[in-house]
């Protein structure tokens, strides 16, 4: 089985109330270009006897990075990953502009992240839903290079943390990571939002690659 494509990211604010998480106000990131996560664990705990390894108690998880790059970064998207607050700017004879302020206001918030990868097996598409419960991003640089006489496509890119989820019960105990495979990437979609408690009647719209071939 071979990786694809990528697509539909989508955020969530995370509450959490001793072991039991929610999260709210779903959005799509922008459209995905790549992303990368990454872990770092524990060292294996090994016992040695007679010369050799008896018992072993393996690494466990500890923390993990994660690289998102997007189409862009729109307010809308920036505000919510970040904890950034609006303000209104008057200037001109009646002219206003919605700035995004970076001050010392700004609380980046822990946030629920599920993408999409687009898997082939056997000239099968299958599609992996992957889904972190608890991420937080780090401030992204500001990058961009002039216009020539062809156009280079410049996407942002931002980088966040991974921890373990406070969500504890029968089924989880603080996970870190799930994912789970669809024939459809409409199936896939549905599930992220499920996990995310984004439903129809919310204003965020996720529409997949499938129904914009249709």
């Amino acid at each position: 089985m071979a990786i694809k494509g990528l697509s539909i990211p989508i955020v969530a604010n995370y509450a959490a109330s001793k072991n039991t998480v929610t999260y709210s106000n779903g959005i799509v990131a922008g459209a995905a270009v790549e992303y990368t996560a990454s872990w770092t664990t524990s060292e294996a705990n090994n016992l040695y006897a007679d010369n050799k390894i008896k018992e072993s108690e393996a690494g466990t998880f500890q923390s993990g990075e994660l690289t998102l790059g997007t189409s862009d970064l729109t307010q809308d998207v920036s505000k919510l990953i970040l904890g950034l607050k609006e303000a209104t700017f008057s200037y001109g004879e009646s002219k206003e502009a919605t700035e995004l302020v970076y001050d010392d206001d700004m609380k980046n918030p822990y946030l629920g992240f599920g993408i999409i990868e687009l898997h082939q097996n056997d000239d099968v598409d299958k599609y992996r839903a992957v889904f972190l419960p608890k991420v937080r991003f780090a401030l992204p640089e500001n990058t961009a290079t002039t216009k020539g006489e062809t156009v280079e496509w410049q996407t942002p890119s931002i980088t966040g943390t991974i921890y373990r989820s406070d969500q504890s019960d029968s089924n989880y105990k603080h996970p870190w990571m799930m994912d789970a495979w669809f024939e459809t990437e409409s199936e896939a979609i549905a599930y992220l939002k499920a996990k995310m408690n984004i439903t129809d009647a919310e204003a965020m719209s996720v529409v997949s690659n499938e129904e914009d071939n249709e």
